[in-house]
């Protein structure tokens, strides 16, 4: 079967046939090469005088050229994406965490008799805010359904998390010996 130079094909074994190259991003030299360096030129690297590399398809994702509906426009040979991220706070969606908070204080079971707080007990009355004296195991309930804010500190060790779908992994070759493809 008879190929066009510079047609990448997905092989299921694990060499380059005769003819092909492995698309491992490697430098090839211009000189023995002369039909495929003037089809890819120096869009996948090289130096474009005595060298000129290979498409890298190792642990990537191939995207077609051009601008789809929507979507920027993507040049040959250029490279993107990560294949890990950390979140956030500023990319985070926004949210919430509710909670509900109650704790016993000691307090005087009676209503408070003083607005000075030293050597005082909160008050459990409509009084003044404190007592002076605190009545044996009175506690006074204090709820965040109160309208009281409360927050939490940050969380998390910001490791990163992996963004690569399932996949299936593929020998990816380009042809360097075939018949030299002619523009329409």
């Amino acid at each position: 079967m008879e190929v066009y130079i510079g047609t990448i094909c997905a092989f299921g074994f694990n060499f380059a046939p005769y003819g092909w190259f492995e698309c491992q991003g490697q430098l090839v030299p211009i000189s023995q090469y002369t039909a495929l360096f003037s089809l890819l030129g120096t869009y996948y690297g090289g130096n474009g005088t005595s060298n000129f590399g290979l498409p890298n398809f190792q642990g990537v994702v191939a995207k077609g050229m051009g601008q789809g509906p929507g979507l920027q426009d993507y040049i040959i040979g250029e490279t993107g994406g990560a294949t890990s991220v950390s979140i956030l706070y500023s990319n985070m969606p926004a949210h919430s965490h509710t909670f509900t908070m109650t704790m016993n204080v000691d307090a005087q079971g009676n209503t408070g008799n003083t607005g000075n707080p030293n050597g005082a007990f909160l008050a459990t009355g409509n009084g003044s805010a404190y007592a002076s004296a605190a009545t044996a195991g009175a506690k006074m309930k204090i709820s965040s359904s109160g309208g009281v804010t409360l927050s939490t500190d940050s969380a998390g060790s910001a490791t990163p998390i992996t963004l690569q779908a399932p996949t299936q992994v593929m020998n990816y070759c380009i042809c360097n010996y075939g018949i030299f493809p002619s523009r329409n």
